[in-house]
C-alpha cells in the first residue's frame, strides 16, 4: 500500500485526488462486491452432495423425504455410487433443465388421475416448492426424481400410459432407439442403462424429449392442461346455479363471473370487450352472496361481447350457437377445471399411439370428431366427414397404410355382419338377397361354389350352422359405393364409400359396422391414385360408371390414422371438446364396470 501511495505522489504533474472521488469509487467497490454476493449462486460441494446421498440411499431405512419408499432403489443406488453420489436433476439448489422438463411431464402425465402413476409427486412437488440452500433437501429432490423418472420410463415404454377399456384396439408405441432388445419388458436396469448412456453423451434432456410425443397436437395440449391447471390453482371457480338461463341484455349479479369463466377459457380475449369504453371497468368477479349490487351498473348486464363469447365457447362444444346460456350450455359451462385438466391429460397420452413421423403425406381420421383430414406436410388438402362404427362397434383405434383403391367394389360381408345383420333380414324376407344384389358362396374342398338361395332351408340356418359367404355385387345399392380404401389389418377395417350418404347430415355420426364411411370418395381416390398409372378423374369416374371392378395399387402407399381425440386445439389455437360417444374417456373403475355393462 505504501509503494502504491509513493508512486502517487512522485510525480508533480498529478493532482491530488479530491475526497468526493475517492468516496464514489470506494462506494462503486462496494456496489460492486455486494452485487457479486448477491449473484453468486449458492453451491453445494461434491462431499456435501455425496454425504446427503448416501443418507437418503443407505442410512435413512430408505424413507426418502420422510415419507416416500423408494420402488428402485436396488438399481438406484449401485447407480449413484458409480457416480459417487452426485446429483443428475439438481445444479446445487435449482433444478436443471432437464430436472425442470422431467417435473412437467410427470405432472401432465399423471394429471388424469387414471391411475396410481407411482411417482411420488407431491412428495417431489413439496419439496422443491420450499426449496431452499438445504442439501439434505435438495438431494433427497434428486432421488425421488430418479426414482420418477424410472416408473415413468418403464411405463412409457411397456405400453402402460394409455388406459385399458378392454379393447385390443391400441396400435404398438415406438420405443427409443436405444434399447437394443425390443422384444422384452423393460425393466427398471434398462431404464438405468439409458441414463448412464445420456449423461455420458450429456443427452438427458433428450432423453426426455424421446420418451414424449413430439407432435404439435401434443405441444398444443400441453398449453391448455397448463391454462387449466393455472385456473383450478386460482380457487375462484364454481358451478352456475341448476336451471340458470341468461339470454342478451338480461342483468344478473353472475354476470361478471361469466365474463371471468370466457376470458379464462379463451372466448373472451381481454382487449375486445365493449365495456373498454365505458367509464369504469367491468367487474370480472360476481359479488358474495350478501353483497348488494346495482344491477343497472354495465358489470352485470349481459351485453354484445359477452353473446360473441358464449357463441365461441358454444362452437368448441359443438353446440348450437344461440349465443344464449341454456340447458345445454349451462351443462358445458358447469364442467369443472378439473374434470376438463383430466380429459386433457387423457387425450394427451392418445398422441403416444403414433409414430414420431407421420409421413409427408398421410390421412388423420378423428372419430370423436366424425372428420377425416388428407395431410400433405403441414397443409390440410382435403377435410371431410365420416361415419364410424356404432357404440356396439366401436371403430377400433388403427395405424396403417392404404395400398389399395377399389373403384366399383364388390363386398364381402364379414362374418360377424352376415350372421348378425343379414340372417334375419334373409329369414323375415327370403327375397331380401335378391333385392339386394348378394350372392351365396360356399367352400367346397377349396374352390368356391356359387349357391342359390332357393336351394337353402333357411329355418335350419342359424349363428351356429352358415356355412356360405355372403357377397354384393358392384353397382347401386353396393354397401360400399362406388369405392373402398384397403388398409390391411386383421379387424376387416378399411374406409369406402356408401349407399346412405344422407346420413352424413347427421351430428352424431356413429352408425356403421366399424369401417369408416367418407363423405367425398371420389375426391379421397383422385388424391391418392391421380397421376399414377395414367389415372385420372376421367378414367375414375369412366370405371365406376360402368360397375367395372378395378383393383389399383399404390405406388406409394400412405398412412392412416384411425384415433379417438376428444380434445384437441385446432388450427385457430382453440380448445375443442367433443361427447365422449365410445365412452373412451372414462377414468378408472368406471371404465372397468362401463365394460361390464355392456357386455350384459
Amino acid at each position: 500500500m505504501s509503494e502504491i501511495l509513493k508512486s502517487a505522489t512522485s510525480s508533480k504533474t498529478k493532482r491530488h485526488l479530491h475526497p468526493g472521488v475517492i468516496a464514489g469509487f470506494c462506494a462503486l467497490l462496494l456496489f460492486a462486491a455486494l452485487a457479486a454476493t448477491i449473484n453468486t449462486k449458492p453451491y453445494m460441494p461434491p462431499k456435501v452432495a455425496q454425504k446427503y446421498m448416501e443418507y437418503w440411499l443407505i442410512d435413512s431405512a430408505r424413507q426418502v423425504a420422510g415419507e416416500v419408499r423408494l420402488k428402485h432403489v436396488r438399481d438406484i443406488e449401485p447407480f449413484y455410487l458409480r457416480r459417487d453420489y452426485q446429483p443428475i436433476w439438481m445444479d446445487s439448489y435449482e433444478l436443471t433443465d432437464a430436472g425442470a422438463s422431467l417435473v412437467q411431464v410427470l405432472q401432465e402425465t399423471s394429471a388424469d388421475h387414471w391411475r396410481e402413476y407411482g411417482y411420488s409427486l407431491q412428495a417431489v412437488l413439496r419439496e422443491i416448492k420450499d426449496l431452499s440452500n438445504l442439501p439434505k433437501q435438495a438431494t433427497a429432490v434428486d432421488v425421488l426424481l430418479t426414482d420418477a423418472f424410472i416408473t415413468y420410463a418403464q411405463q412409457a415404454l411397456n405400453k402402460e400410459l394409455l388406459p385399458d377399456m378392454g379393447e385390443s384396439d391400441h396400435p404398438s408405441y415406438r420405443k427409443v432407439s436405444a434399447l437394443k432388445n425390443k422384444g422384452h419388458t423393460v425393466s427398471s436396469s434398462d431404464i438405468v442403462e439409458l441414463l448412464k448412456e445420456s449423461l455420458n453423451d450429456d443427452k438427458l434432456s433428450e432423453l426426455i424429449t424421446q420418451l414424449t410425443p413430439n407432435h404439435s397436437g401434443y405441444q398444443a395440449l400441453r398449453k391448455q392442461l397448463n391454462q387449466y391447471q393455472k385456473i383450478m390453482a386460482k380457487g375462484q371457480w364454481y358451478a352456475l346455479p341448476p336451471g340458470f338461463q341468461l339470454q342478451e341484455n338480461q342483468r344478473h349479479r353472475l354476470v361478471p363471473h361469466i365474463r371471468w369463466l370466457l376470458t379464462q377459457y379463451g372466448d373472451l380475449k381481454p382487449g375486445t370487450f365493449s365495456w373498454l369504453f365505458e367509464e369504469k371497468p367491468l367487474l370480472t368477479e360476481a359479488p358474495r352472496a350478501n353483497e348488494s349490487v346495482d344491477l343497472n351498473q354495465p358489470s352485470f348486464k349481459f351485453d354484445q361481447s359477452l353473446v360473441a363469447g358464449i357463441k365461441h365457447f358454444q362452437s368448441r362444444f359443438q353446440l348450437e350457437k344461440t349465443g344464449e346460456i341454456d340447458a345445454a350450455t349451462l351443462e358445458a359451462l358447469n364442467i369443472p377445471p378439473y374434470h376438463m385438466a383430466q380429459k386433457i391429460a387423457l387425450n394427451m397420452k392418445r398422441w403416444r399411439h403414433l409414430p414420431r413421423n407421420l409421413g409427408e403425406r398421410h390421412i388423420m381420421v378423428n372419430m370423436a370428431d366424425f372428420r377425416l383430414q388428407f395431410k400433405e406436410g403441414d397443409k390440410t388438402s382435403l377435410d371431410m366427414k365420416v361415419i364410424t362404427g356404432r357404440p356396439l362397434r366401436r371403430t377400433p383405434v388403427l395405424s396403417q397404410t392404404i395400398s389399395t383403391v377399389v373403384l366399383a367394389p364388390t363386398w364381402s360381408v364379414p362374418r360377424r355382419i352376415a350372421i348378425g345383420d343379414i340372417l334375419p333380414q334373409i329369414k323375415r324376407d327370403p327375397k331380401y338377397l335378391e333385392r339386394k344384389g348378394f350372392s351365396l358362396v360356399k367352400s367346397v374342398k377349396g374352390i368356391d361354389q356359387y349357391t342359390s338361395a332357393k336351394d337353402i332351408n333357411w329355418k335350419k340356418m342359424s349363428p351356429r350352422y352358415f356355412p356360405y359367404r355372403l357377397v354384393q355385387k358392384a353397382g347401386q345399392g353396393n354397401a360400399l359405393g362406388d369405392v373402398k380404401f384397403v388398409l390391411p389389418n386383421d379387424k376387416s377395417i378399411y374406409l369406402h364409400d356408401t349407399n346412405h350418404p344422407e346420413l352424413f347430415a347427421r351430428d352424431m355420426r356413429a352408425l356403421s359396422s366399424g369401417c369408416i364411411r367418407v363423405e367425398q370418395p371420389k375426391l379421397l381416390a383422385d388424391k391418392l391414385i391421380s397421376g399414377q398409372q395414367g389415372w385420372n378423374r376421367s378414367n375414375i369416374d369412366s370405371a365406376i360408371n360402368q360397375n367395372r371392378t378395378t383393383h389399383i395399387r399404390l405406388q406409394k402407399p400412405v398412412p392412416v390414422y384411425l384415433m379417438y381425440w376428444t380434445t384437441w386445439v385446432d388450427d385457430n389455437g382453440n380448445l375443442q371438446i367433443r361427447d365422449d360417444v365410445y365412452q373412451r374417456d372414462l377414468i378408472g373403475s368406471l371404465a372397468r364396470n362401463h365394460q361390464k355393462s355392456l357386455s350384459l
